[in-house]
């Protein structure tokens, strides 16, 4: 049952990237700045392009490699690595938000950013150490 709940959460989260991605790609000036700390890093919208969705491709298509793996064949584990790639996916709809903020404009105060970022990334990380704990407590407790 989790596990289809999960695939549900997964495919929502990948059709709130991709339009999370479209619309950030739409506002975007030719040349994107990712880092303007002493020396002004930019790159083309076009490479922007190709290496977010080549990124969003490879980590969303880990999922049916993964899980058809014969190593793994728990349903637990397979549930556990759809709520992994829902993570990343949070990671890059919260990264691509302050790409979105940080291009634009207008003045904004970038720390307010911070929290989507930061916690999104504690997230996955958070996500990451459960796997192993769940195993563990599998073995401590048994089944």
């Amino acid at each position: 049952m989790a596990l289809k709940i999960f695939k549900g959460i997964w495919f929502f989260s990948v059709v709130g990237l991709l339009l999370t991605f479209f619309y950030v790609y739409a506002g975007l000036p030719e040349w994107v700045t990712l880092s303007n700390e002493g020396t002004l890093t930019s790159i083309p919208k076009n490479s922007l392009f190709y290496l977010s969705i080549g990124a969003m491709a490879v980590f969303n298509t880990l999922v049916f490699i993964a899980t058809r793996l014969p190593i793994q064949q728990s349903l637990d584990f397979k549930a556990w690595f759809y709520g992994l790639i829902i993570t990343i996916n949070f990671f890059f709809i919260a990264s691509l938000g302050f790409l979105h903020v940080y291009n634009s404009g207008e003045r904004y105060d970038y720390s307010g950013m911070a929290p989507a970022i930061y916690g999104s990334l504690f997230l996955v990380g958070a996500w990451i150490i459960s796997w192993p704990i769940y195993v563990l407590s599998q073995k401590i407790l048994g089944k």
